[in-house]
């Protein structure tokens, strides 16, 4: 493909710039050494030849010491190979065909094993034996992936990762990460610095990082046109424009929404989940921050990816991102069920029991809820949901009570964020007590409703917010009590409109606690 050599100047190009980054880091470390040394050799040698400590040896020996702090190692976690089995050829025999038939081409003759991963991305990586022979392929692709990308295009961003695979971008790429970290860090921990220190490493650091961070960059534009090259230059750029349209809406709807509810045991249907997430509406505070966030990324040259606009770009020049329609290819998998259930496969399935989202704040929430407090100081039986007023307006004061065990490293914000969770969970119990049942869609904030004595609506989190104002009453919480009649007849009452409108009879306050 001729725009190949217009995207990436080539890989003997990329090799020589990675040498030049081994050349620079090397030089950085020989520089930092020698700094150290000279920094502590001043005191060494006043108290060898002047018999005392100065003041200009006390401040080159502190230099030196906070020199040797940032320099020194950080223990990386380690990362474990997956126990996950991987997809069934049975069942996923279709794609097993598109990932071979994209190794054939490139010459790659290795057993390809494919496994489900959450994230919007993909990854390949090889086994090798002491020849250096690849034994196997480990395919990864992201579920949301076979959600909104069509066959051409789960095909294209294959090929992408085959691009940097017979590129050697897979040997080189964890080496320039490891490098660019602990550069990044040593840079950081000077940063500010008494001594100045900071500023000599900074502006080293940088050139290093902006040099590392073209190599990298250069590796996407070579691996966007090995992708179009084997499945079109329009199957590549609207794949890059899917994955960079849902990553945030998936990401934050993986931790927000499906995994909280797989957390809590409920197996939900994880597709249908994201599309109502992703149906127009106001999402709540959390899950907006969220997306803003993830959304928010300002391209820098030091990015080790390309804007989405410089790839589209690169792959069909003057072209600007546009979001074509989503599409999905779930079919080489079996369908969405076949797909959800492989996904499923990553967790301990003895732990999880199936589960929808229309029922799921009744049925699995409310429960726990309940015992959550059921028996604690925070009962609702013996709490009196008027301390909400006082709770809320200085959440701080219930720290102590409701910490978590062990040692806490939260700072003040994580702590008040630690309580006003437990006071959001404490509200919704108090209103399960009063016969209110849980309403949880996704990505919206949970609301609560009952039917008698009149039919009535409330978001816990509206409570909360109302307390933390000042403007929550005591009196505005009365009106969530039960009737003035015995509880009895108020739960009865409750108990049969509720078996009508078929929902699960609320339990009566003795049975809940």
């Amino acid at each position: 493909m001729k725009k190949s050599e217009k995207i990436s100047p080539g890989r003997a190009n990329i090799a020589q710039r990675a040498s030049l980054v081994l050349a620079l880091w090397l030089g950085f470390w020989l520089l930092a050494i020698g700094l150290v040394c000279g920094l502590l050799w001043i005191p060494f040698a006043q108290l060898s030849y002047r018999s005392s400590l100065q003041f200009t040896g006390i401040v080159a020996g502190i230099a030196g010491l906070s020199l040797v702090y940032s320099l020194r190692p950080r223990r990386r976690a380690k990362e474990s190979a997956s126990s996950v089995k991987p997809l069934s050829r049975d069942t996923a025999a279709d794609l097993y065909a598109m990932v071979e038939q994209i190794a054939k081409k490139l010459h790659i003759q290795a057993p390809v094993n494919i496994h489900l991963i959450g994230a919007a991305s993909a990854f390949i990586s090889g086994k090798r034996n002491w020849q250096g022979k690849i034994k196997s392929l480990e395919v990864g692709l992201g579920l949301p992936l076979l959600g909104t990308l069509s066959e051409q295009e789960l095909g294209s961003v294959i090929a992408h990762e085959f691009g940097h695979f017979v590129g050697g971008d897979l040997s080189l790429g964890p080496w320039v990460y490891r490098t660019r970290m602990s550069i990044a860090n040593t840079v950081t921990d000077l940063d500010d610095s008494l001594f100045f220190l900071d500023l000599l490493f900074r502006y080293y650091g940088k050139w290093f990082l902006r040099l590392s961070a073209s190599v990298s960059r250069e590796q996407e534009y070579a691996a966007d046109a090995q992708a179009a090259q084997y499945f079109g230059t329009a199957a590549t750029r609207s794949a890059l424009e899917k994955v960079h349209l849902i990553d945030p809406m998936w990401s934050t709807y993986l931790d927000h929404e499906l995994g909280p509810a797989i957390n809590r045991g409920a197996r939900m249907p994880i597709f249908e989940g994201f599309r109502r997430f992703c149906r127009p509406g106001v999402k709540r505070a959390a899950v907006q921050n969220a997306i803003r966030h993830a959304e928010s990324h300002k391209s820098s040259e030091f990015d080790t990816h390309p804007s989405l606009a410089e790839r589209v770009s690169a792959l069909v020049p003057g072209a600007k991102p546009s979001y074509p329609p989503l599409s999905q290819c779930m079919h080489l998998i079996g369908g969405e069920k076949a797909t959800e259930d492989a996904w499923y496969l990553l967790f301990d399935q003895s732990k999880l029991s199936p589960a929808d989202w229309d029922t799921f704040g009744e049925t699995v929430m409310q429960p726990q809820i309940r015992q959550r407090f059921a028996g604690s100081w925070m009962d609702p039986e013996k709490l009196a949901f008027t301390e909400l007023v006082q709770m809320a307006l200085r959440p701080e004061d219930s720290w102590e009570r409701l910490k978590p065990e062990g040692v806490s490293f939260l700072s003040p914000q994580g702590k008040r964020n630690h309580v006003l969770e437990i006071l959001e969970e404490w509200i919704a119990a108090c209103l399960i007590h009063r016969g209110f049942s849980i309403k949880a869609t996704p990505g919206q904030a949970i609301s609560m409703q009952r039917l008698l004595p009149v039919p009535q609506s409330v978001q816990p989190f509206e409570l909360l917010q109302m307390g933390l104002t000042g403007s929550l009453k005591s009196t505005y919480l009365a009106q969530f009590n039960l009737p003035a009649t015995s509880p009895m007849q108020a739960m009865t009452a409750i108990t049969t409109t509720s078996t009508a409108a078929g929902q699960a009879p609320a339990q009566t306050p003795d049975t809940a606690a």
